[in-house]
Order: structure tokens, then C-alpha cells, then sequence
């Protein structure tokens, strides 16, 4: 039998999907399309996005009298970042004796040799897209050529585009049109049902701290969603004395472990979509790379461009030399929040109200002491902190 997998959010699924599926398996002569909705992807986020349970449901009730597709939940209950390559294995483990291919939009296409595993991918699936605007067939069989010099096998069809995506259809859900011809009737009534991208218009009228906490709220466990508010609290009262900006810092604190409970792999698939690489300490570090995805999810997919606050979340967990106030501010404040219990932390709390390099200095110190009682590798940038704040106490106390 000839699969075709054909992946995405799904949010939702629209009659575009599905006309594209149905074409590709007319011309390529495929048995069967699974329509597999992803768990959450991290570079989608929006405050609207329907559970991954609704979306399921809505690709299952889109498809229901057809033969032609079946939907899997499999990416779905193993969660997180999701990778074509293991679900792949998985599928060719289930189900031996199948042909497989991938069916995907031109701009994933053009990234598919950059994705984890290309190799095993190309190995076990026909790679299948079609053109889009801005995207050429020319462009496409471009990159094809550079795809089948290492192994793969590619099948791109001139398949007129439908100029339809799942943002007209949730805009369409917000200003109350009907949704005839966008989306099966079945999961047409589902979403509208469920209320599924209505709540848009709330989060419109929210200030934007309190959407972030919104946004922050269904991504943290409820101890860290605390901790979080607790920190930008206490980064609101240090900026006030230590010349921040109080909103900054709040909005700061509410932002800075936004990725702390994704799992490693999502922060590592973050991490590497935007380019970003890991030093040699980061990499053995796991504890480390919440704030430098954190960072990069900020900029890239809530779209902060605030630089001074990006880097302050950067850099709360290892600290820099030469520290601006919001960086120092955040740092200090994840230290000092009125959630946390650690034996020093009274001492640091009465610390940072009174004076900010003996604070500063502490808590560095702090930190180097735990990581080489556990024999871990200490930061380059914490050890430069270090030695800054020491060497500016020895100027200080010398010009006395």
C-alpha cells in the first residue's frame, strides 16, 4: 500500500488541506493520506491556538465518509517537539511492507535538508510538495536537485494553489462569516461549538503583561507560572531602586522561564531553527538552555523586539560582565522571589534591598560554589561576572 503522511497544526484544518492531499493522491496514486496534527509546535504559539485534542477531533470529523485519509494521534501522545524522521521509524515499525511518502507545503520543502535525521527521512519516503507563492516550481526543483544528490527521492507537482490558509479561516471565525467552502461542515459546526479562536479578541483587549501572563499560564506548571509572577514582582521593586525601568522588569520577570518546562528536545529544536549554537559547557548544561531558547522564542515567534529585555532573559541564569540594570535586576530578582527556599536566601533578600554589588557578589558566588560542589563546569560568562563585580569591590575599596 502507498501512504502518503501529511503533518501540520492543523489549526485548523481547511478545505485547502485537504483538496491538496486529495490531488497528490490522485496524481502519485496513493492508497491512503494520514493526517497526523502535531502536539503543539513551539514556533506557532498563539493565545488562540485550539488544544491538540481539538484539532484532532476537527481532522477526524473533516475526513469522516472519506476512505481515502485516516488520522493518527501519534505525535500527539508522545507530545512536545515532534520530529518526521522518528515518527517515521514508528510508522514503518507499525506498519511494514508500505511505501511512504511526505506530503509538505513548498516553504517546509525548502527546509527539509536542514531537518533532524534528513538522511533517514530520505531513506524512507517520497518527499512530495508543490509550488506557492512566493515559492517557484523553478525554486523548487532547485532544491530538489540538491535533496536527490544526497539520496532523496522528490515529486513535485504543478498543483494550482488555493488561496486559503488557517489564518483566513480563524479570521474568519473572529469577524463571524460563515465558513462555507473554508472548512468541512463537521468540524465547520466542532470549532464553532467548542468557541475554538474567539478568544483572540479578549486577549486584544488585555494589556500586553497580562497576555504574556495568559500565554505563560499554558506553558508552566503551576508552581513555575507562580514562581513567575512572584519574580516579576520582586524585579518591579528592584528596578525602582536600582535605576530600571519597573515595567520592564516586570514584564521580564513574567517572561524569563517562559520555556523552563518545554521538554530538552523542544528547546534544542528552538535553539537550532534559529540558528543559535551551544558552547561546549551549554551543551552539557541542560539547565542552561531554557534562557537561550527563552530568548530566541521571545524575539522570533511572540515577536518582542525589545533587545535589553531579550537579553536579560538570555542571561538570568549565568550572568555577563558588564550587566545592565534589567540584567541585573532579573537575575537578582529570580533569586530573591518571594517563592523561593534555599538556606541563603533571607541573607541575599536583605542583601539586594541595601546593596547591590554585595548582592551581586553573593549570589555569583553562590552559584560558582554550588556548580563545583557538584564538579560541574562553571560558565565563561558567570566567571566573568564574577571576576568584574570582585575587581570593581577591589577598585572601590583601593579608592577608599
Amino acid at each position: 500500500m502507498k501512504i502518503a503522511l501529511f503533518g501540520g497544526a492543523f489549526d485548523p484544518i481547511h478545505c485547502g488541506h485537504l483538496r491538496l492531499a486529495r490531488e497528490f493522491a490522485r496524481r502519485l496514486h496513493f492508497d491512503r493520506v494520514l493526517l497526523m496534527p502535531t502536539d503543539i509546535p513551539p514556533h506557532k504559539l498563539r493565545a488562540d491556538m485550539a488544544p491538540a485534542e481539538d484539532r484532532l477531533a476537527m481532522c477526524r470529523l473533516a475526513v469522516k465518509d472519506e476512505p481515502l485519509f485516516e488520522v493518527s494521534d501519534l505525535e500527539i501522545r508522545r507530545g512536545g517537539a515532534s520530529f518526521t524522521a522518528d515518527t517515521l521509524d514508528r510508522l514503518t515499525e507499525e506498519r511494514p511492507g508500505n511505501e511512504w511518502a511526505l506530503i509538505t507545503g513548498a516553504d517546509m520543502f525548502l527546509t527539509l535538508g536542514t531537518w533532524r535525521r534528513f538522511s533517514s527521512i530520505a531513506g524512507r519516503a517520497l518527499l512530495c510538495s508543490a509550488p506557492r507563492p512566493p515559492h517557484t516550481m523553478a525554486e523548487l526543483e532547485a532544491y530538489a536537485g540538491r535533496l536527490r544528490e544526497q539520496g532523496a527521492r522528490c515529486a513535485l507537482e504543478e498543483i494550482p494553489p488555493w488561496e486559503l490558509s488557517s489564518t483566513a479561516v480563524r479570521r474568519a471565525v473572529r469577524e463571524g462569516q460563515l465558513l462555507d467552502g473554508l472548512v468541512p461542515p463537521a468540524a465547520a459546526a466542532y470549532l464553532i461549538k467548542r468557541g475554538l479562536y474567539v478568544r483572540a479578541q479578549e486577549m486584544k483587549a488585555m494589556d500586553r503583561d497580562q497576555q504574556f501572563i495568559e500565554i505563560i499560564r499554558g506553558r508552566l506548571t503551576d508552581r513555575r507560572f507562580h514562581h513567575s509572577l512572584a519574580v516579576a514582582e520582586q524585579a518591579e521593586q528592584l528596578a525602582r531602586l536600582y535605576g530600571a525601568d519597573p515595567k520592564k522588569a516586570r514584564t521580564a520577570g513574567i517572561l524569563h522561564d517562559i520555556l523552563k518546562d518545554a521538554r530538552p528536545q523542544e528547546q534544542l529544536q528552538i535553539l537550532h531553527d534559529f540558528g543559535i549554537l551551544l558552547d561546549d559547557v551549554e551543551r552539557g548544561a541542560p539547565k542552561l538552555w531554557h534562557a537561550r531558547a527563552g530568548a530566541a522564542f521571545l524575539e522570533h515567534v511572540l515577536g518582542v523586539d525589545d533587545r535589553e529585555l531579550l537579553d536579560a532573559v538570555r542571561y538570568h541564569t549565568t550572568a555577563r560582565a558588564g550587566m545592565t540594570p534589567l540584567d541585573r535586576v532579573l537575575y537578582l530578582a529570580d533569586f530573591t522571589s518571594a517563592d523561593r527556599d534555599y538556606p541563603d536566601v533571607d541573607v541575599l533578600r536583605a542583601l539586594v534591598l541595601k546593596d547591590e554589588e554585595e548582592a551581586m557578589l553573593y549570589a555569583l558566588d553562590f552559584t560558582i560554589r554550588e556548580l563545583l560542589d557538584k564538579r560541574a563546569a562553571v560558565h565563561s560568562d558567570t566567571v566573568a561576572a564574577y571576576n568584574e563585580w570582585t575587581m570593581r569591590r577591589q577598585t572601590d575599596s583601593v579608592s577608599q
